[in-house]
Order: structure tokens, then sequence, then C-alpha cells
């Protein structure tokens, strides 16, 4: 396949890639190097432009490209480090690009959506990953009448509300972002618990809340796959 970086395609027979993974301010990070060739020019001008598109594709200053180096999946990366140099009798021109990841994982390119009716407490979800790594998934509960300290659990991470919810709102659990949501307002000091996640395979999910609530929602939950 065709390695990409923000929409750039490079030549994967003329593109090398290297990997490695280190530690960076106490956490893992994930390293890419990529050494290639650009040729089939007619002017230096038109190579100079052409590694100037390579250098460009990725920010140095934020994890907002997007690399994608085998099928369906993705990296986050900045440019850490950009090398290029020209042969102007041939007209052949060579880059070197490295590239950090924050995050290690790679992740799916797109995003599993699952639909979840709740009319109980408790009431449950059955939910498959397909990667090698836990995914980081995203709850939104609609409310369908009051819901009093709603909760969800994978079965060893389980985040609660302390607070209720009335017919209409909508409370938001995003795991990526270890955040919660009422109605778009940040109530993440209002939650105890962690955040659930999704495990390789298929993750049970629980919600509950308090004996007085409605236990009416409609939910969903959506996540991208993500390997090590």
């Amino acid at each position: 396949m065709a390695i990409t970086l923000n929409g750039l395609v490079l030549d994967e027979m003329l593109t090398s890639v290297r990997e490695q993974h280190e530690e960076a301010g106490g956490r893992d990070a994930r390293l890419v190097e990529l050494a290639g060739l650009l040729h089939r020019e007619t002017s230096v001008a038109a190579l100079e432009a052409r590694l100037d598109a390579v250098l460009d594709a990725a920010s140095a200053v934020d994890y907002s490209a997007a690399l994608s180096i085998r099928p369906g999946r993705r990296l986050m990366v900045r440019r850490a480090a950009f090398r290029r140099e020209i042969q102007r009798d041939s007209l052949v021109g060579a880059f070197t690009l490295k590239l950090e990841a924050r995050d290690p994982f790679e992740e799916a390119e797109s995003i599993t959506e699952a639909e979840w009716p709740i009319a109980a407490s408790p009431a449950v979800l059955v939910v498959a990953s397909g990667g090698s790594a836990f995914a980081l998934p995203r709850l939104r509960l609609t409310a369908a009448g009051i819901l009093i300290r709603p909760a969800v659990s994978d079965g060893a991470h389980c985040l609660e509300y302390d607070g209720i919810v009335n017919e209409g709102s909508i409370l938001e659990f995003d795991t990526a972002r270890a955040r919660a949501t009422l109605d778009g307002e940040d109530v993440t000091p209002y939650t105890r618990g962690a955040f659930p996640r999704l495990e390789p395979g298929e993750t049970t999910l629980t919600y509950t809340d308090e004996p007085a609530s409605a236990h009416q929602a409609a939910a969903t939950v959506a996540f991208r796959d993500r390997w090590w």
C-alpha cells in the first residue's frame, strides 16, 4: 500500500520505514523515520517543491498529522527532524523525515459505533474490538427520563456521574480525553472511578443508575480499534 502523511502519498517502493519505541518524558512514544527518493521531475525547482510538500505535511508544533503505513490504520504524529538532498545532474531528490507519535498506539482510520438502547438498570452491551490493544470508547447517553447517578462499567473500570441527568440531556464519557460532559459542559470533577475501556476481543459494558431513576436512555458507543 502507499504510505500517506496528511493526504500526501509517498511511493512505498521508493520510501523505507523504520520504527522504534522509546520513553519520552515518562511516557512511551513511537518514532517513525521515513527515508525516500523523489525523481521523474524536469527541474530542480520541481524537486524542491516536492521536498517542500514532504516537509510541510507534518507540523513541528503539534501532533495533528495522520500517518498511515499499514492499511486502515493511522498514527497522529509531529515532525521531529527533516533532511533533504538534491542530485542536480540526475534530478533526484532524497529526504529523511523523522516523526514522533505521542501515543504509541496505531488506531483505526474509521470509527466503529454501536447503538445501546437502555431500558433497565443494569443494562448490558457486548462490544467487539478488533485491535491488539485496548480501545478508548466515547459513550454518549441521551436521557429519556431522569437519570440519577448513572454509571458505566467495563467489568474492571467503572465511571459514575454523581449527579442528575434530566430528560433530553446528554451525558458523555470520553475515555480518550478523560473527560465527562453534560450538555457540553465539563462535569469531570463530579465523576468518580475510572473511565471504561474496551479490551481486544469482546467487552461487556454495564449501565447502572439509582433505583429512583427512569432507567431509560438512548446510548451510543464509539471507538477506534487500536494496535500496539
